[in-house]
């Protein structure tokens, strides 16, 4: 059967192939064939003539001093290729009637085919065009949650977008890499600690169904921050410049926040808010923000988003550093280090507010001396 359809197909092909012109085995006689091919293309009246081509084989060595490698040879150690006298010798001609076939593109009347070229016919054989799809435009409904959302990566008119490589991939594998080994690590710390009976604040997150803070987050620096002074930002219509207390030696803070289009000014000035102080500072539309305001959303977008300010009772100093309940903080991350191991991003997902409006992190709350975070209303919001 198999020998009954190969000659079949044998049969096929020849009947396909008669027409054929008779296949030539050297380059100069296929060269010669395609130069004498059928062509739509109208001959140049007033073609240059081509410069005489030069030898490859030899060249004067003061000519190679000045025009750089010019023998066959040398062009093919460019190429990385080492050829013998016998090959120099057998491929010099061909690579003189190569370079004599594109010359022969000099023939041809490029102005006479502009028509072609505007009815996208005569590019291809058989008058075939590029099929090209049909340009689409999107609307986004929602661009300015859109922009709230870039935060400080707005850098008007345009978004900051992160730069990916190999290098920072293989550092973001091994963030994560290490998130789940100290994610194992807490897990079982505090399966020890309730089964020697302690009471401390892994052993409580594990027997009420938290999650035991990581250390990425509890190397995260959130203190109490009063805002003294809340503005427009003079370069940024979506953004406020607030004056912000946090107990610091060098004085108040600068902080630039996305909130326009969700509060007034009034609403955020003289509150005790959360500031996410080990950040490294970003130039957000020319002015340096340093830090970040932490507030509650729905997760809606457009008109249906709702925005709040997390909010620390009164009694709370300035500059005092919040804590998650029944643990301790870990010394505070370096900016740089936050930055390059994406600690924020790895953070920032588990935040939320629980069913009565109180800031968490997987269940393990954020309180201060006075008493828990909270927001007004949202509950089982995402908190950023």
């Amino acid at each position: 059967d198999f020998k009954v359809e190969l000659a079949k197909w044998r049969a096929k092909r020849d009947e396909e192939l008669k027409d054929e012109p008779p296949f030539v085995s050297t380059i100069e006689e296929r060269l010669a064939a395609a130069l004498a091919e059928d062509t739509t293309l109208p001959p140049n009246p007033n073609p240059i003539p081509i410069p005489p081509l030069p030898d490859l084989r030899r060249v004067h060595p003061d000519i190679i001093a000045l025009c750089g490698p010019s023998t066959l040879r040398e062009l093919a150690k460019i190429s990385n290729l080492e050829l013998t006298d016998e090959e120099i010798e057998e491929w010099t001609p061909q690579v003189h009637g190569i370079i004599d076939w594109f010359g022969k593109l000099n023939d041809i009347d490029i102005e006479k085919i502009t028509s072609d070229l505007e009815t996208e016919t005569g590019l291809y054989r058989d008058d075939w065009s590029m099929p090209l799809a049909d340009d689409v435009t999107f609307d986004f409904e929602n661009r300015e949650a859109m922009m709230n959302e870039a935060g400080d990566n707005w850098q008007k008119p345009y978004v900051r977008v992160p730069k990916v490589d190999v290098k920072e991939n293989a550092e973001m594998m091994s963030v994560a890499e290490d998130v789940a080994a100290a994610t194992a690590t807490a897990t079982a710390k505090a399966a020890a600690a309730a089964a020697a009976g302690e009471k401390d604040g892994e052993a409580a997150s594990a027997s009420s169904g938290a999650s035991p803070p990581s250390e990425n987050l509890l190397g995260m620096e959130f203190l109490v921050g009063r805002v003294l002074k809340c503005e427009k930002h003079p370069e940024a219509d979506k953004l406020y410049v607030e004056t912000i207390d946090c107990g610091e030696e060098s004085g108040p803070r600068t902080i630039c926040s996305g909130l326009v289009p969700y509060m007034s000014a009034a609403e955020i000035q003289g509150k005790n808010v959360v500031v996410v102080a080990n950040l490294k500072p970003r130039k957000m539309s020319g002015i340096a923000s340093a830090g970040m305001l932490l507030c509650a959303n729905n997760g809606m977008d457009g008109d249906d988003r709702v925005v709040e300010l997390l909010v620390v009772p009164e009694g709370a100093t300035p500059g005092e550093r919040l804590t998650w309940e029944g643990a301790t903080n870990d010394p505070p991350h370096g900016g740089n280090k936050i930055a390059k191991k994406k600690i924020w991003e790895d953070v920032q997902p588990g935040l939320e507010t629980n069913a009565t409006c109180a800031a968490a992190w997987r269940g393990n709350a954020l309180v201060s001396s006075a008493g828990a975070v909270t927001c007004a209303s949202v509950s089982g919001g995402k908190i950023s």
